[in-house]
This record gives C-alpha cells, sequence and structure tokens, in this order.
C-alpha cells in the first residue's frame, strides 16, 4: 500500500496543538491555592490594620503597604475600601446567621437551643476583637453611605431570621410584635458588646449579668401577651 506523505509542518502543527491541550490542572490548582493564600493574607493584615489604628486609617493604601503588595495586585481581590471591609467584617454576622438557620432547620428549636443561642450572643459579646471590629465598621457606616447601606442589610436579614425563631417558639406572636422582640434582643448584644467587650469593663456590674441577660431574652421570646400590653 502506498503511503501518504504528510507536510512537516502539519506534522509539527499537530505535535503543538496536542501539547497544548494537555491539561494543566496541577498548575491551576497551584495558582488558585496562592490566590487564597494572598487573599486570607490580605484579609487578615486589614483586620489588624483597623484593630490598632481604627477605622479613620483604613485605606487600601495602607493595607498594601503593610501586606507589601502592590495598590493594583491588592485591588485584583479587593476594589474598594468597602469590599475589604466587608470581607473583615462579614464572617461575624455569618456566623450569627448560620446558627439561627441551623436552629430554624433544625427538629423545632426547644428552650435549651434558644438559650444556648442566647449564651452564645453574650459570649460574643464579651469578645474583644469582634466587638472592636465590629464597632470600628459601624463607625465607618454613620459617615459612609455605602458602609451604611451594608450595615442595615445585615441588621434587616439577622433581625428578619430572630423574628421568625421566635414565631416558630410562640406561634401567638405576631409578626410585628416579633420583630420588635427580635431589635430589642439584637440591642441589648450589641449594647453588652459596647459595654463590655470594645469599651467599658465594668467588672463590678457584671457579675451575674449573663444570667439576666439569658432570662431577659427569654422574657422576650416567650412572652406571650404583646409586649407592653397587658395579660
Amino acid at each position: 500500500m502506498r503511503k501518504i506523505a504528510v507536510p512537516a509542518e502539519k506534522r509539527i502543527t499537530k505535535a503543538r496543538r496536542t501539547v497544548s491541550e494537555r491539561p494543566a490542572e496541577p498548575e491551576r490548582a497551584g495558582l488558585r491555592a496562592q490566590g487564597i493564600r494572598t487573599r486570607n493574607a490580605i484579609v487578615r493584615v486589614a483586620k489588624k490594620l483597623l484593630l490598632e489604628s481604627g477605622s479613620l486609617e483604613f485605606s487600601l493604601r495602607e493595607v498594601a503597604d503593610r501586606a507589601e503588595i502592590s495598590i493594583s495586585n491588592l485591588q485584583y481581590y479587593f476594589p474598594t475600601r468597602l469590599a475589604l471591609l466587608r470581607a473583615v467584617v462579614e464572617p461575624v454576622i455569618d456566623t450569627y446567621l448560620d446558627r439561627l438557620k441551623h436552629a430554624l432547620e433544625s427538629d423545632g428549636p426547644s428552650r435549651e437551643t434558644i438559650r444556648a443561642l442566647a449564651e452564645r450572643a453574650y459570649s460574643d459579646a464579651k469578645n474583644t476583637e469582634h466587638s472592636a471590629v465590629w464597632w470600628h465598621f459601624a463607625s465607618l457606616a454613620a459617615i459612609d453611605p455605602e458602609c451604611s447601606q451594608l450595615l442595615d442589610e445585615w441588621y434587616e436579614s439577622v433581625t428578619r431570621e430572630i423574628a421568625q425563631l421566635i414565631r416558630v417558639v410562640n406561634p401567638d406572636c405576631k409578626l410585628a410584635d416579633s420583630l420588635h422582640r427580635a431589635v430589642l434582643i439584637i440591642a441589648m448584644a450589641d449594647g453588652l458588646a459596647y459595654q463590655i467587650g470594645a469599651g467599658r469593663r465594668m467588672r463590678d456590674y457584671t457579675r451575674g449579668l449573663d444570667v439576666k441577660f439569658l432570662a431577659t431574652v427569654e422574657l422576650l421570646v416567650y412572652k406571650q401577651s404583646q409586649l407592653g400590653g397587658k395579660d
């Protein structure tokens, strides 16, 4: 049988195409892993800067300098200051929401579940680092419209999740009343974070405060009549 000659340039092209089509998954995986490490390192530096210098010193330039990377490299991961702030603060909010959703998705929130959530809220309020990060972000929300909108969105989500939890364990509670109770519970937790977390320690006044906090939360959750109304 007569052999058909293949031009040299076609043989080379075919060989090159075969090489180029080989998957380079280990290389891509390495790049992805490096990108994740870089992003996490930026967030750590940003969080440290926020805790050390407060919101007024928080800028992309300062974070880039401390992370020892170029501003363009930082903006590849976080294009704006708000995006970076969100990455620092969002895990705190996500933790709360995850706990609430887990409670709602369980077989049925019990008094023990409610108590465990309240105990964790009190513990978080005493966490100096979490409280400081949260209040630095809140201070920016007072002067930055984008931060203010993001803060509103987070409060909206947490408030509605708590209100839903209240209505599950207390079906007689109306929607508007459950939202009011949720706001009061959040306000207590925020106030404690300011008083014993990022603010004054007030050690002489906090002995036994956890018990009073849990009792007040249970009252707000389980009280049958509308708050402020007659029994």
